[in-house]
């Protein structure tokens, strides 16, 4: 996984490599490892990239059933920092904290979720996917969706008129009816088959 870039959700950051002795994490999205040797040996206002020297981390986890992985590391001011990084794919993310967690050659520990925390995340998307269907199945006039004074989404809300103006009310239900027990399904599954909580540490 070294010397690969990824696209990551990582506080502010957007792009992550990980390099020999060194994570390197950008604001920008970079797809050249030269310009991200680049940004990162800027310094002052042109900085946009900064490193985590592998050194630093003392912890990394993850959980077998999550698009991230986190790590603690110390900072040049002495402070202990924790990073999420997100990958947007279970199987990556799994393979970085596992692939990381070994090169640093931790201690490996591994315990299960308790069975709360998925249930409530899990329960909330599926409150939201119902809600919205009865929002929107039951919305006589669309432009509601759009007519709001804030800027902020619009396009959004112009992607979601069209959308619903496109299959109808029948179209929402079934669609959104669908949606609700593919996550209801989820819901129960990792709800019996509770995930693995993995631990690196030194």
């Amino acid at each position: 996984m070294e010397n690969q870039i990824f696209t990551v959700g990582a506080g502010i950051s957007k792009s992550m490599v990980l390099r020999e002795d060194e994570i390197w994490f950008s604001q920008d999205k970079v797809s050249n490892l030269e310009k991200f040797e680049k940004a990162i040996n800027k310094t002052g206002m042109l900085q946009s990239a900064y490193k985590v020297p592998l050194a630093k981390i003392n912890e990394v986890s993850y959980n077998e059933a999550s698009e991230s992985a986190k790590i603690k590391y110390i900072n040049d001011k002495g402070k202990e920092k924790k990073l999420n990084i997100g990958f947007g794919n279970t199987d990556i993310s799994n393979q970085f904290g596992k692939h990381l967690g070994e090169k640093l050659g931790f201690t490996q520990t591994s315990t299960q979720e308790g069975q709360l925390k998925p249930l409530l995340l899990n329960g909330l998307y599926l409150a939201l996917a119902v809600g919205g269907t009865f929002l929107f199945g039951m919305m006589d006039d669309t432009s509601q969706i759009t007519d709001s004074s804030r800027r902020k989404g619009s396009g959004a809300r112009a992607i979601m008129k069209l959308a619903v103006d496109t299959v109808g009310q029948t179209g929402v239900f079934i669609i959104g009816g669908l949606i609700s027990l593919f996550l209801a399904f989820q819901l129960y599954k990792r709800f019996k088959n509770p995930s693995n909580e993995i631990l690196y540490t030194k």
